[in-house]
């Protein structure tokens, strides 16, 4: 007889906690939500375990794993502290924050180009006096110009201890070619100051981009104190109520590692319940026949865009975050501020504006009856009648009057009627979502018409209409658990780990023989790294893909490489492919005219998990009686007020 195991996914957002259990004799889905409690993000999580362990009447002993998608590492950076960070950079680059990229030029009349113009400098995440130096040099290729002394980086700890800044990114000129001494400090902290939290750029992203390393190694070091004592405490609790059983935390990258090897990068959790939500959709995609999916993960924060080729999910190693661009390997989504707890507002231009601030889980939409003021789209849609009087199952009541009375105090100023604001505030969050389905599409050169709009998330399907007219898409698709797809994404996801190497070369240059050692070393690093988490070689896949550019360009396509022995010729396709990868992005190339380079070669290891399989949903007939389950007044302005 099959074993009455659960499988638990967790996704912890903005406003609710999702949990989705599945069953692994049948694959039957449970489902229940449990508000967000931010004070503890840990009470939410066991909160929703408690309550789906009742739904499904499985003993605690039962549950085989619990997977979590967690939103604690983005919320620790757009929070924005980071007066307890300090960083070690190469002597001689105390400014790299300050100067970022570059400034950025406006033309003038006639063409020329007028004085460098800033809305604002680049705001420095660590300020000058908090930045030390190191005597210390590494060239490009690796070689130690200028070895830096153990007694050297032992002052370094020193000085930070002493001060009491309790984490510390370190970032060294060329540490992705020869990690000695970032090494070196690290073992000095180690020693001097144990209790800082320490993160060195040639273990978070080791990879050439002086500027985008530095960001990404100070933000891991910052929000490692957080994810480790929430993860430890999440752990601790799981334990007390579940036993020993698998605790996997999701990825930015698509996939999901032990607790313990998150807590070492916790950056790589970033956008990490996103994640979950386009590997759902894929996933459901392909159960439904539909491989080309544009998703539109609507939540109570934000709304998360992602497109979805040939069923599988596209990915990036670039990522925008608040004003931080994070050099990471990541599902590729595009995220703006507008979810069921945007907050609508007189702009003082005096029009309507939609988001990005947002009421939260707490005090929340107006409608909740917790102290909330400003009206949110959640609102609107409730004067409008188009979300029901109840929501959580009936854990959270909306209340109708006091929305009604924040959309008529918002509407005054417009001297407009409040149902016709309520529906201008759920107008402009669809275009908002419009606009965020354009930059994901239009923009990198693919048509939007040529794909199926996947909505979920508890405010995406409220929306997905407008938007799919809006861009001409014919075919709308929600999941049965439209609520909790990005958790179920959670029961779907492989283990997944990443491994890049810097490699400059020009396309003349790109020996094949080399190339393939190159990764195959990359591949004896994945190989291992998989091993270590336990998974058998028969569950195991690599993928292999490097970053290339034009000489002279700053960003980079990534272009994937086939598996196996490398030929000239194998070479000389993946360039091909960058031709036309290119063209497609920005509508023309530069073949023949400018050579290409590579930058970064990259080994994915994939580690297969079992999906649940999911009972059919038996197809129903065509008669609109047929689905009729109720119905209720709601208000469109296309047929003048209410409609039954």
């Amino acid at each position: 007889m099959a074993r009455r195991g659960l499988r638990i996914g967790i996704d912890t957002g903005g406003t609710f906690t999702d949990v989705v259990g599945v069953r692994a004799d049948t694959g039957e889905v449970f489902t229940t939500k449990t508000p967000t409690t931010p004070a503890d993000l840990s009470d939410g999580l066991i909160e929703g375990i408690r309550k789906i362990l009742e739904e499904t009447k499985i003993r605690p002993r039962q549950v085989v794993g619990v997977f979590h998608g967690t939103t604690v590492a983005t919320n620790a950076i757009l929070e924005r502290r980071f007066e307890n960070l300090g960083l070690i950079v190469t002597a001689g680059f105390r400014h790299l924050l300050e100067a970022g990229r570059a400034a950025h030029y406006a033309g003038g009349a006639g063409g020329h180009f007028a004085a460098p113009l800033l809305a604002r400098p680049p705001e420095a995440l660590v300020p000058p006096e908090r930045i030390r130096e190191a005597r210390e040099r590494v060239s490009a290729s690796g070689e130690a110009l200028l070895p830096l002394s153990k007694e050297e980086a032992l002052e370094s700890a020193r000085w930070f201890r002493d001060r009491g800044i309790g984490a510390v990114g370190v970032c060294l000129l060329h540490a992705y070619a020869n990690p000695v001494h970032e090494r070196t400090i690290r073992d000095a902290f180690a020693s001097a100051f144990p209790e800082c939290f320490v993160s060195i750029s040639s273990e978070v992203i080791p990879e050439p981009g002086e500027y985008e390393r530095a960001i990404t190694t100070l933000l891991d070091a910052c929000i490692k104190p957080r994810i480790k004592a929430y993860l430890d405490r999440s752990a601790g609790r799981i334990d007390e109520a579940l036993g020993q059983v698998p605790f996997l935390v999701m990825k930015s990258n698509g996939g999901v590692a032990t607790a313990r090897e998150v807590a070492k990068k916790p950056i790589s959790t970033v956008l990490s319940g996103p994640a979950a939500g386009a590997l759902s959709a894929a996933h459901l995609g392909r159960l439904s026949g539909y491989g080309q999916l544009i998703t539109l993960d609507g939540g109570g924060t934000s709304s998360d865009i992602s497109v979805i080729e040939a069923g599988e999910v596209k990915r990036s190693t670039r990522h925008q975050l608040d004003e931080f661009t994070l050099r990471l390997p990541m599902v590729d989504i595009v995220t703006i501020g507008t979810g069921g707890g945007s907050i609508a507002w007189r702009s003082p231009e005096g029009r309507l504006r939609v988001g990005p601030r947002s009421a939260g889980a707490d005090p929340g939409p107006v409608c909740y009856g917790r102290g909330g003021e400003e009206p949110t789209v959640t609102d609107a849609n409730l004067v409008l009648a188009r979300s029901p009087l109840q929501l959580a199952g009936g854990e959270v009541n909306l209340n109708k009057a006091l929305a009604m009375r924040a959309m008529r105090q918002l509407s005054r100023p417009f001297g407009m009627d409040p149902l016709e604001m309520a529906a201008g505030v759920v107008e402009i969050a669809a275009w908002n979502q419009v606009h965020a389905v354009r930059r994901a599409t239009v923009q990198r050169g693919i048509s939007p018409r040529d794909f199926a709009l996947m909505a979920f998330g508890g405010s995406g399907p409220l929306t997905a209409g407008l938007v799919a007219e809006i861009l001409g898409i014919d075919t709308v698709i929600v999941p049965p658990f439209a609520g909790m797809t990005s958790a179920f994404g959670l029961e779907v996801v492989d283990l997944v780990n990443d491994h890049s190497l810097p490699y400059l070369r020009s396309e003349e240059d790109l020996d094949a023989e080399a190339l393939g050692e190159a990764f195959g070393r990359l591949e004896a690093q994945a190989e291992e790294g998989l091993a270590m988490e336990g998974i058998p070689a028969h569950r195991r896949s690599l993928r292999r893909t490097a970053d290339m550019r034009y000489r002279g360009e700053a960003h980079e396509i990534e272009v994937d490489i086939p598996s196996g022995y490398l030929t000239p010729a194998s070479v000389a396709e993946a360039i091909e492919r960058f031709h036309l990868l290119y063209q497609r992005r920005y509508t023309y190339n530069h073949k023949g005219r400018r050579p290409v380079e590579s930058v970064n070669l990259r080994v994915t290891g994939i580690g297969y998990t079992e999906p649940p399989t999911l009972p059919l949903i038996p197809a129903g007939e065509e008669s609109p009686e047929d689905a009729y389950k109720g119905a209720r007044l709601v208000w469109f302005r296309e047929m003048g007020g209410f409609h039954d």
